[in-house]
Order: structure tokens, then C-alpha cells, then sequence
């Protein structure tokens, strides 16, 4: 049983989350003095019901591996709640908006065909869709050429475990990945509007009886 110190009894210790990287939990990506600079790659998620390719971002200031919760609700990827509630913090002590985190889950996932089954943390990523720790490189240790924007997977751990095929995969440039997820991300909310995906109506709701529907 847990001590009693000064009437209250101890709660269990939690292990917060530490970033280091301030872009990873800020609001808006247009307050960076370099937007372009981060690594994004391709991934596949696999959830309950199908797979869904999204750009995931290689953070240095991480070190945890992080999914949205909106993509893990949208896509139906189990996840498990936590024993502990983890609070996020900055490195200078603030706390992040990012937070707390409440759940984990695992999830398959592919890097062309470098496949594993990864551990994510829950957390509310906002403007990005999955968040990769630079550990997770040193995990893979993948070649990274920054001129062909090309990732090899030649280490002992991947061609043992993780390949299947071609051991290459390539970064795609963060303005664009971003662009591709935000369609991915909206993508399937509005071809769920109107009687049949195909239907390109516009459904209009007159505020006023005497309002006037627009016909062009």
C-alpha cells in the first residue's frame, strides 16, 4: 500500500513527455523561419477496416513516436488508454498543447516495403498526421541521400526483419506532404456529403424565408 504522507496518499509518478523540438507542437507552421527542412516520408497505416497512406514527419526534438487522434478515429486504429496520464511539456518547461497524452496504440506500418509494427503515443497533433522520432533512425539507421531525397534500408535490423523487396524509399518535400494530407485528410468527410460521392451539388440553407437560392 502506498504511504501517507501530510494526509494525502502518493499518486503514482508519471513520465512526462519532454520535446525538444519547438515545431512540434506549434499551432501554425507558417511561424517557422524554415519551413521546408524536415524530413517527411510516406507511410502506410493500417487500420481496422483499410490502410491509409499518409506523410509522416522525422522529428529530432521527439522522443516519442506520435499519431493524431483524429486519424486514429477516422481510420479506426485501436487504441489502448494508458495507466498514466503523460503531461507533454516543451523544453523550457511549458506545457504543450499537444497533450496529455491518454492513450497509446500499435499499429503496422509501411515505408515502401520496409515494414514494422510501431508504438505510437496519442497526442493532439493538429497539423501533422504521424510524428517519427530521430531514435527511430538510429533504430533503422537507414542511408539517407538528401540529394535524390532517397532512403536506403541496408542495416542488419531491417534486412533481417523489416524488408520485403527493394530496401528504398524516398522523402517527399514537406510542402507538398503536408498538401497531400490535408486532402487525405478531408478528402473522404466531403465525398460523404450529397446523395452519391459522384453528386457535385451544393446544398444551401436559407436562413430566411424570403431568401432567394442561387441557381448558378
Amino acid at each position: 500500500m502506498s504511504p501517507v504522507r501530510d494526509g494525502l496518499r502518493d499518486r503514482p509518478e508519471r513520465n512526462p513527455i519532454i520535446l525538444e523540438n519547438y515545431y512540434a507542437a506549434l499551432n501554425y507552421t507558417e511561424t517557422l523561419e524554415n519551413d521546408n527542412d524536415h524530413i517527411m516520408v510516406k507511410i502506410q497505416l493500417q487500420g481496422a477496416k483499410e490502410s491509409v497512406t499518409i506523410n509522416a514527419m522525422i522529428d529530432s526534438g521527439a522522443i516519442e513516436d506520435f499519431i493524431d487522434r483524429e486519424v486514429c478515429n477516422k481510420h479506426v486504429i485501436k487504441m489502448i488508454k494508458a495507466k498514466n496520464l503523460r503531461e507533454i511539456y516543451l523544453a523550457d518547461g511549458k506545457p504543450s498543447a499537444m497533450g496529455p497524452v491518454t492513450h497509446m496504440t500499435k499499429v503496422p506500418i509501411d515505408i515502401s516495403s520496409h515494414g514494422e509494427l510501431a508504438t505510437f503515443q496519442v497526442a493532439n497533433l493538429q497539423n501533422h498526421e504521424v510524428i517519427l522520432r530521430m531514435s527511430w533512425l538510429r533504430e533503422h539507421n537507414p542511408t539517407i541521400d538528401s540529394r535524390d531525397n532517397r532512403i536506403t534500408f541496408t542495416s542488419e535490423r531491417c534486412t533481417t526483419w523489416c524488408l520485403k523487396c527493394s530496401p528504398v524509399a524516398y522523402a517527399v518535400p514537406e510542402e507538398k506532404a503536408l498538401e497531400e494530407n490535408l486532402i487525405t485528410r478531408f478528402s473522404k468527410v466531403q465525398a460523404k456529403r450529397g446523395p452519391t460521392a459522384n453528386d457535385q451539388s451544393v446544398r444551401v440553407k436559407k436562413l430566411l424565408f424570403e431568401a432567394k437560392v442561387p441557381k448558378k
